[in-house]
Protein backbone atom coordinates (compact mmCIF):
# COMPACT_ATOMS: atom_id res chain seq x y z
CA UNK A 1 0.00 0.00 0.00
CA UNK A 2 1.24 3.51 -0.76
CA UNK A 3 0.77 6.58 1.42
CA UNK A 4 1.07 10.27 0.64
CA UNK A 5 3.35 11.86 3.24
CA UNK A 6 2.95 15.63 3.40
CA UNK A 7 4.60 18.32 5.49
CA UNK A 8 2.70 21.53 4.99
CA UNK A 9 2.52 24.88 6.71
CA UNK A 10 5.34 27.30 7.09
CA UNK A 11 7.54 29.18 9.45
CA UNK A 12 7.64 32.80 10.50
CA UNK A 13 10.36 34.88 12.12
CA UNK A 14 9.10 38.26 13.37
CA UNK A 15 10.91 40.71 15.68
CA UNK A 16 9.41 40.70 19.21
CA UNK A 17 9.53 44.50 19.40
CA UNK A 18 7.06 44.90 16.56
CA UNK A 19 7.92 45.31 12.91
CA UNK A 20 9.61 48.66 12.39
CA UNK A 21 10.04 49.91 8.86
CA UNK A 22 12.57 47.86 6.89
CA UNK A 23 13.02 45.31 9.70
CA UNK A 24 13.56 41.76 8.46
CA UNK A 25 10.50 39.58 8.64
CA UNK A 26 10.68 36.01 7.36
CA UNK A 27 7.58 34.14 6.28
CA UNK A 28 8.29 30.98 4.31
CA UNK A 29 5.70 28.42 3.30
CA UNK A 30 6.52 24.72 3.29
CA UNK A 31 4.86 22.20 1.05
CA UNK A 32 6.89 18.98 0.96
CA UNK A 33 5.41 15.67 -0.08
CA UNK A 34 6.58 12.17 -0.89
CA UNK A 35 4.85 8.91 -1.70
CA UNK A 36 5.93 6.28 0.82
CA UNK A 37 5.28 2.56 0.38
CA UNK A 38 6.23 1.54 3.90
CA UNK A 39 5.92 3.40 7.19
CA UNK A 40 6.21 2.83 10.88
CA UNK A 41 5.40 5.03 13.84
CA UNK A 42 5.55 4.34 17.53
CA UNK A 43 6.55 5.71 20.94
CA UNK A 44 9.75 4.77 22.76
CA UNK A 45 10.26 5.22 26.51
CA UNK A 46 13.97 5.75 27.09
CA UNK A 47 14.65 4.14 30.48
CA UNK A 48 18.41 3.56 30.16
CA UNK A 49 21.33 5.92 29.61
CA UNK A 50 22.88 3.83 26.81
CA UNK A 51 21.99 4.14 23.09
CA UNK A 52 18.64 2.54 22.15
CA UNK A 53 18.28 1.38 18.51
CA UNK A 54 15.21 2.59 16.63
CA UNK A 55 13.20 -0.33 15.27
CA UNK A 56 12.46 0.19 11.56
CA UNK A 57 9.56 -2.29 11.47
CA UNK A 58 8.79 -2.97 7.79
CA UNK A 59 10.86 0.02 6.64
CA UNK A 60 14.25 -0.89 5.15
CA UNK A 61 15.50 2.55 4.10
CA UNK A 62 13.92 5.62 5.70
CA UNK A 63 13.53 8.67 3.48
CA UNK A 64 11.36 10.43 6.06
CA UNK A 65 12.49 10.60 9.69
CA UNK A 66 10.60 12.48 12.39
CA UNK A 67 11.68 12.44 16.03
CA UNK A 68 9.58 14.24 18.67
CA UNK A 69 10.80 14.25 22.26
CA UNK A 70 8.76 14.65 25.44
CA UNK A 71 10.46 15.17 28.79
CA UNK A 72 14.03 15.79 27.73
CA UNK A 73 16.70 16.18 25.10
CA UNK A 74 18.03 13.18 23.18
CA UNK A 75 21.05 12.56 21.01
CA UNK A 76 19.99 11.02 17.69
CA UNK A 77 22.66 9.12 15.76
CA UNK A 78 21.76 8.58 12.13
CA UNK A 79 23.55 6.39 9.58
CA UNK A 80 22.79 6.96 5.90
CA UNK A 81 23.28 4.77 2.85
CA UNK A 82 26.40 6.86 2.25
CA UNK A 83 27.80 5.09 5.32
CA UNK A 84 28.38 8.15 7.46
CA UNK A 85 27.04 8.36 11.01
CA UNK A 86 25.92 11.78 12.22
CA UNK A 87 24.98 12.77 15.76
CA UNK A 88 22.29 15.42 16.24
CA UNK A 89 20.97 16.84 19.53
CA UNK A 90 17.17 16.94 19.50
CA UNK A 91 15.28 18.99 22.05
CA UNK A 92 11.73 18.87 20.87
CA UNK A 93 11.49 18.09 17.14
CA UNK A 94 13.71 16.76 14.34
CA UNK A 95 12.48 16.32 10.74
CA UNK A 96 14.57 14.87 7.92
CA UNK A 97 13.37 14.36 4.34
CA UNK A 98 15.85 12.78 1.94
CA UNK A 99 14.89 11.88 -1.62
CA UNK A 100 18.17 10.30 -2.71
CA UNK A 101 20.10 9.08 0.36
CA UNK A 102 18.02 6.95 2.73
CA UNK A 103 18.68 6.50 6.42
CA UNK A 104 19.62 2.91 7.31
CA UNK A 105 20.12 3.02 11.10
CA UNK A 106 19.14 5.29 14.00
CA UNK A 107 19.73 5.17 17.73
CA UNK A 108 18.65 7.43 20.58
CA UNK A 109 20.45 8.39 23.79
CA UNK A 110 18.71 10.30 26.57
CA UNK A 111 20.24 12.75 29.05
CA UNK A 112 21.46 10.57 31.97
CA UNK A 113 18.76 9.73 34.53
CA UNK A 114 16.10 11.76 32.67
CA UNK A 115 12.91 9.86 31.78
CA UNK A 116 12.21 10.70 28.15
CA UNK A 117 9.54 9.61 25.69
CA UNK A 118 10.18 9.79 21.97
CA UNK A 119 7.68 9.60 19.11
CA UNK A 120 9.19 8.08 15.94
CA UNK A 121 7.89 8.22 12.36
CA UNK A 122 9.78 6.54 9.51
CA UNK A 123 8.70 6.41 5.86
CA UNK A 124 10.26 4.68 2.87
CA UNK A 125 9.98 6.38 -0.52
CA UNK A 126 8.19 4.58 -3.33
Amino acid sequence: MAYQFALTGGYTNTPLDGVPSLAPNVDAPMDESMVVTKKTEYDVDLTVDTPVPVQFGGVTNANVVIVKTIGGKVKVRITSADGTQQSVPVDSTFILLSQSVPITAIDLTRVPATPTQVRIYLGERA
